[in-house]
């Protein structure tokens, strides 16, 4: 692939891709007799939509067949298409949000935003339910809530529990060393899995759970990068003996801080990077464009909606302008709203899109951006 998915996981290759492009974001929720009857009405509703913005016979019908509910999925959840010259390009799920009245655009590139903001700063995980005779292992992602990858390491558990069988005989050194042979080379095997999960998914969290002694053989035998990000949950989960719904919160409010942790240190990174004589970091609307226009920004960091801005998008770099620019440089593709712009030019020079709560920037600022290298002054 040309172009790295920087901008949460955005492919720059759908940028430049020759238009017309029509996308969908749509509430695809089932689980109501409301919710039943919308998702039955939502492709001509789509339709309708797609049709008043002239859009063609075969886009139509490709968004269509795609905007269907969810089904097993728990509510709410939504979906996103993005159809191109009658293609189904994406089709994605977003799991624990809700999409409102169905968005539906067309135009020379494609509305990636909602998308975008859905995926922003979500990262892979993986939980780990762990006893003396093996675990399963479970891929996530915060995003999207639910299984990406699941394993089972099986011990043997006639072999692990055998000593308890014969009143007495654990306590012999000899039985007891044997047994805890077996409890070992099972947490190897499932600290090995782990740390291979970790490798191949780039998972930013792992979270270790089950019986005490097989918690702290696992995590004793991950690999120390694979170590750095674990953190063990005091439940024996895989007994039964604990609240499914008790463990699962506790999961998320380990995400949640990982989430946390990251959105303090971009906005330390920011605070300490804007000031002196050759900033590092820039705050403010125009000063973000710029960036953009030169390729600069590395991370931009969205604390605000931007919908009173618009920008014009440029078929060539810089990708971008503002409105009054008297000589943008490149053919003009139109007038657009600065998120949709934002992102594709971020998309296009390989920077990253960080969209965080209202708030966290300095000086009340709704957007900012940290530089690939610094400028050559200070801001105003």
């Amino acid at each position: 692939m040309a172009n790295r998915a920087g901008s949460n996981g955005i492919d720059a290759t759908l940028y430049r891709k020759e238009g017309p492009w029509c996308t969908a974001f749509v509430d695809a929720s089932l689980g109501t007799s409301a919710a039943q009857e919308a998702a039955d009405g939502l492709p001509d509703t789509v339709a309708r939509l797609l049709e008043s913005q002239r859009a063609a016979p075969a886009d139509i019908e490709a968004i269509r067949t795609a905007v269907r509910p969810a089904e097993g999925s728990p509510a709410p959840v939504a979906r996103f298409v993005a159809v191109n010259n009658g293609e189904v390009v994406l089709d994605e799920l977003v799991q624990g949000l809700r999409a409102g009245e169905p968005r539906v655009e067309c135009g020379p590139f494609p509305n990636l935003v909602p998308l975008a903001r859905a995926r922003g700063g979500q990262f892979p995980y993986v939980v780990a339910e762990v006893g003396r005779d093996g675990g399963e292992i479970v891929l996530r992602h915060s995003a999207v809530p639910g299984i990406s990858e699941e394993r089972s390491v099986t011990g043997d558990p006639d072999e692990a529990h055998h000593a308890r069988r014969v009143p007495g005989r654990y306590n012999e050194p000899q039985n007891r060393a044997a047994t805890e042979e077996i409890w070992r080379r099972n947490a190897d095997e499932l600290a090995r899995h782990i740390d291979e999960v970790v490798r191949d998914s780039g998972a930013r969290l792992v979270v270790v759970s089950g019986d005490v002694k097989a918690r702290e053989l696992v995590v004793s035998q991950l690999s120390d990068a694979t170590r750095a990000l674990a953190g063990e949950l005091d439940v024996h989960s895989r007994t039964g003996g604990a609240d499914p719904a008790s463990v699962e919160k506790a999961v998320q409010a380990r995400v949640a801080e990982v989430l946390a942790a990251d959105i303090n240190e971009l906005t330390e990174k920011i605070g300490n990077r804007a000031g002196g004589d050759r900033p590092a970091a820039v705050l403010g609307f125009e000063a973000v464009v710029g960036a953009l226009q030169q390729a600069q920004a590395e991370t931009v960091i969205v604390a605000g909606f931007q919908g009173e801005h618009s920008l014009l998008a440029l078929a060539a770099e810089p990708w971008l302008a503002t409105e009054d620019s008297g000589t943008p440089g490149a053919e003009i593709l139109g007038s657009w709203p600065a998120p949709e712009v934002l992102l594709r030019a971020a998309a296009l020079t390989d920077c990253s899109i960080r969209y965080v709560p209202s708030g966290v920037l300095p000086s009340g600022e709704t957007i900012a951006a940290l530089l690939r290298w610094p400028t050559s002054g200070g801001q105003d």
